[in-house]
């Protein structure tokens, strides 16, 4: 496949990339600020680096036009959040799918962002609470972000939107993929699990047009 990523300098970003060059595939990475990226990723024949804000539509229509098939998203708000950037850049990015090569679409979101196949959850809720109290805009955002992927993608490109619980950077490990309250819904994810979990999900395409929960096995 060919994929083009965002958040491409950020942990989850970093440990995406090298899975995927490994896999085979072929990366056109969006990003803002290049010298960030180890070296022997800019180098490698398999990648190709379009610079540019999430301001600026031209350099997004160039990432575009590379021919990617896949867009993968690990852009998100960083505490504490004061702008909804990533939202408005989506509310701009998704319309311009349509028009492109693009058919599949893997979005990061969390559980602060809530879907009909959710249950109760008193420690997602208690979480969801501080996150409102102490985020800034991030739940706000999170929110705008997620229901920008289910509306303006729709059914016209398919999408899964991936919700992390708190992140770590142990080795991969087999994810639990379910809702809110069944049980799956555990407190940590591996930054390294996630990018795997990723590149199985375009293989298997179980979870088109869904939002589920990832966590690693064995946390509450």
């Amino acid at each position: 496949m060919h994929i083009l990523v965002l958040g491409t300098t950020g942990p989850s970003g970093l440990a995406f990339i090298p899975e995927a060059l490994q896999a085979g595939h072929e990366l056109t990475l969006y990003q803002r600020n290049p010298s960030k990226l180890p070296q022997d990723v800019k180098n490698n024949p398999s990648v190709n680096v379009v610079t540019g804000q999430f301001t600026d539509i031209g350099a997004v229509k160039q990432a575009l036009s590379k021919g990617a098939t896949v867009l993968v998203s690990f852009a998100g708000p960083v505490l504490p959040n004061k702008q909804m950037l990533i939202a408005e850049f989506y509310e701009q990015l998704f319309p311009l799918l349509q028009q492109s090569s693009i058919r599949r679409c893997m979005i990061l979101s969390t559980a602060s962002y809530k879907v009909p196949e959710d249950r109760s959850s008193w420690k997602w809720g208690f979480m969801t609470m501080v996150i409102k109290l102490m985020g800034g805009t991030v739940y706000q955002e999170i929110n705008a972000m997620s229901r920008a992927t289910a509306t303006l993608l729709g059914n016209k490109v398919e999408w899964t939107l991936f919700r992390v619980p708190f992140l770590t950077n142990s080795d991969a490990k087999p994810v639990r993929a379910g809702f809110l309250g069944d049980g799956t819904d555990g407190f940590f994810l591996s930054r390294n699990s996630a990018a795997v979990w990723v590149l199985q999900e375009l293989k298997a395409n179980k979870w088109v047009g869904k939002a589920p929960t990832l966590s690693d096995p064995g946390w509450i």
